[in-house]
């Protein structure tokens, strides 16, 4: 190791001498040059509950943004059969890199979590005619994305109460949230699911801030659109708070006083940089394990462990590294902060702190809220101060992942290995270039699989004789508990809050072996109470922690009774010995998830991950097909109906009428690949790309954001069996009455059929089964 550090700093010090001469010029683009398309609509003559201000806030608001540079598509009082002219006319004007803005006023509803924006000739007397009398909201989005716009805003006054709501099953008030695509900022006038005022005077309260703000020069948009809401909630008394959903990748200004409109930020000529070119140079293990260790956070960290996973052989962990999202600004000592950055107090103001708070949200900037915490550290608003500068830290570190991710893309890409694409999909599991990376990942799978065929023969895991089962020595305390705390951090939890769904097949709906589906049944109304639910089943990282911290051996790797069933031909389930959680009999990565653990290992992981608190659970049977549906009511949640752009946004594929293409596209099910290598029966009619599993949270993600729900490893619940629904109460908790020897299992796995991805689909096995299709992810009951 000193012999590869000696040499990569004599390869570092040539990199630098070679930078120093070497001079990079640039040249911004002036202010107004990129491309600007609007598509503004109106709506205020409703047959229901016309309103007064939509029509005068579309109006005012073309005038507002053909002044700034802005072709604007301009519809007021839109109609039913309108709606498909308006947006041909949008997409048409959209070039690549355009900036493209959607302002709207008027009704806005969600239906089944779905956000429709109604003409004003629609006859709506139920859920079902929403879709073909509305602008969908998902439509706009999909043409600024298709049409590969550079920035995308979106500005919603759309929140008025719907006049519609008592013709509906379920009416929520307001909009509902939208997971917004990369590169696209969406601005309501109020928080989702809330109301918002019409207004007393020519504008609604929202756009009359609106058009107040957004002409003020050198403002950038983020900046902007807080001042905005500084506003409304000011004239309305904090009853109406605008919200903001997602981001853009640089600075855009309406109007611009120097830079460009749009700025994106480039890798810097440093000291970093040059290790990285010295390293990437020699191209060797020892070249990129020295540039972890001098730069273990820096600009190319991805990048090299990339390039260590394609040099070495899979199973080699990577080097750890310290998280991207760390917070400097709440840890490093504030600098000295000018007086000129606050605001001067008018003598006899009352309320200093209030002041002063105010005119730094309406500045917005770090060095703003570092000057109120100075001035006021014991003030009303530190919490808040703090919390913003938390944002703005987490802001700047997806900025840096901006510049990392090409970067690390293209080290991939060069590569051209499964090795290379897993280790950058692990890097960034979110990014904005997910989509090309499965798509080179599965095109690179698709190229081998054409390869000569060769006799499949499941990887053989290691004996169970030669596996470490404990520790070479047993592990201090601190070392234990350092374990279980970097597993709890690493945990991520989505909130769900709870309501009323029906559990359980349908009357007909279909089982195994085309039979109705008994088991499932009677379909019941369910309450649910709030609940937290993890985004991805438990991966073998997260278990790895547990063995390694407590010594624990799974029924698995017994030696009296271990093995785990595998897939066999012709889809037999054989007992192979030697297969265990560590070698489930074929590849894994620490990111898959963790199958070959019983009932009873499950537990002992829970007590494990708990301690003295006993929150982290197995969820019932009815939080499970719950947190599946995710407001769904067809049999597979990717059905052509509620929340199509929440899981197209997710979808690698595109979208297929096909129900079976559907279910490669959405799931990881059995498909074509493993009917070819193990003759597997009931396999879906498409082709996934993987005959076994994938890692964590390759496919579609539900309404919920939460991924592998259907699919993937089938999981555990904490419910004893019970041969159908009946007597099961009707809040969600766990059914622990029963056959306790055997216990539910749900979702279906990358081994199943048809009839097992169903949300309501539902089967038994006894406490100590284990297979490598079957793991299982956890819950917890939210703090009161």
């Amino acid at each position: 190791m000193l012999c590869a550090r000696f040499t990569f700093f004599f390869m570092l010090c040539a990199t630098l001498l070679a930078l120093a001469g070497a001079v990079h010029a640039q040249s911004a683009a002036g202010p107004g040059t990129e491309h600007r398309v609007a598509l503004v609509v109106g709506n205020a003559a409703y047959r229901d509950s016309p309103l007064k201000n939509p029509v005068n806030d579309a109006r005012a608001m073309r005038t507002k943004l053909k002044g700034m540079g802005f072709e604007v598509v301009y519809f007021e009082n839109l109609q039913t059969k309108q709606v498909g002219t308006a947006l041909r006319e949008f997409r048409n004007l959209i070039r690549p890199g355009s900036v493209a803005l959607f302002f709207y006023a008027g009704h806005g509803l969600q239906v089944r979590g779905e956000n429709h924006l109604p003409t004003v000739d629609a006859e709506l007397s139920s859920e079902e005619d929403v879709p073909n009398q509305s602008l969908s909201l998902s439509s706009v989005l999909n043409i600024m994305e298709d049409s590969k716009a550079g920035v995308n805003l979106v500005l919603l006054d759309a929140c008025r109460n719907n006049p519609f709501s008592r013709r509906f099953r379920a009416a929520p008030s307001g909009l509902a949230r939208v997971q917004a695509p990369s590169g696209t900022l969406i601005h309501y006038a109020t928080r989702p699911g809330s109301v918002a005022e019409d207004g007393g005077g020519q504008h609604g309260t929202y756009t009359e801030a609106l058009l107040a703000q957004i002409d003020e020069k050198g403002v950038p948009i983020e900046t902007a659109l807080k001042r905005v809401t500084i506003r409304v909630r000011d004239a309305t008394k904090g009853k109406q708070e605008p919200w903001m959903e997602g981001s853009l990748t640089g600075d855009f200004y309406f109007i611009v006083t120097g830079p460009a409109q749009v700025t994106v930020q480039q890798a810097p000529a440093n000291a970093d940089a040059a290790a990285w070119q010295a390293a990437d140079s020699s191209g060797t293990v020892a070249a990129y394990q020295a540039y972890l260790v001098e730069y273990p956070t820096g600009l190319y960290a991805a990048a090299a462990r990339i390039k260590l996973a394609s040099l070495r052989p899979a199973a080699t962990p990577l080097m750890p590294t310290a998280p991207l999202t760390a917070t400097p600004a709440l840890t490093q000592p504030m600098p000295e902060v000018a007086p000129s950055l606050l605001a001067t107090v008018p003598p006899g103001t009352k309320d200093a702190d209030g002041f002063v708070w105010r005119d730094v949200q309406a500045k917005g900037g770090k060095e703003h809220f570092e000057a109120y915490l100075q001035q006021f550290p014991k003030g009303r608003y530190v919490l808040a101060a703090r919390t913003a500068l938390k944002n703005i830290a987490l802001r700047e570190a997806e900025q840096r992942a901006l510049v990392e991710e090409p970067q690390a893309f293209e080290v991939a890409r060069r590569a051209n290995t499964v090795e290379a694409y897993q280790a950058f999909l692990g890097e960034f599991p979110r990014g904005r270039l997910l989509a090309q990376a499965n798509t080179a990942l599965r095109t690179l799978r698709e190229q081998l699989a054409m390869a000569p065929p060769v006799v499949v023969a499941l990887a053989p895991p290691t004996p169970v004789a030669t596996q470490r089962t404990t520790p070479d020595r047993p592990l201090p305390d601190k070392e234990r508990e350092a374990l279980r705390t970097a597993a709890l951090r690493e945990l991520s939890l989505a909130r769900l809050s709870g309501g009323d769904f029906l559990m359980g097949a349908e009357a007909d709906e279909l089982g195994e072996n085309g039979q109705i589906d008994e088991a499932a049944q009677p379909q019941r109304s369910v309450k649910m109470a709030a609940v937290e639910f993890a985004y991805q089943e438990v991966t073998v990282a997260q278990f790895r922690k547990f063995t390694e911290a407590t010594s624990f051996v799974t029924e698995a790797e017994s030696s009296s009774r271990g093995g785990c069933t595998v897939p066999g031909k012709g889809g037999q389930w054989p007992l192979q010995p030697a297969a265990n959680w560590r070698a489930p009999g074929y590849p894994q990565t620490e990111a898959h998830p963790v199958v070959c653990v019983t009932w009873n290992d499950v537990q002992a992981y829970l007590q494990w991950l708990n301690g003295s608190t006993e929150r982290y659970r197995l969820p019932s049977e009815a939080e499970w097909e719950f947190a599946a549906r995710a407001g769904t009511a067809t049999p597979r949640p990717w059905a052509d109906t509620a929340g199509f752009f929440a899981r197209t946004w997710n979808t690698v594929k595109p979208w297929s009428a096909d129900r079976s293409s559907r279910a490669c596209r959405n799931a990881n099910v059995a498909d074509e690949s493993l009917r070819a290598q193990l003759d597997w029966p009931g396999a879906f009619d498409c082709k996934d790309g993987y005959p076994f599993a994938t890692p964590g949270g390759y496919f579609s993600k539900n309404n919920f954001g939460l991924a592998d729900m259907m699919g993937n490893a089938a999981e555990w619940t904490q419910d004893c069996w019970n041969a159908t629904h009946a007597g099961a109460a009707n809040d969600g908790r766990v059914r622990s009455s029963g056959d306790c020897g055997r216990h539910v299992v749900r979702g279906g796995s990358w081994a199943s059929s048809q009839a097992s991805i169903r949300s309501a689909a539902r089967v038994s096995q006894p406490a100590s089964y284990r297979a490598a299709d079957l793991g299982f992810r956890i819950a917890r009951t939210p703090k009161q």
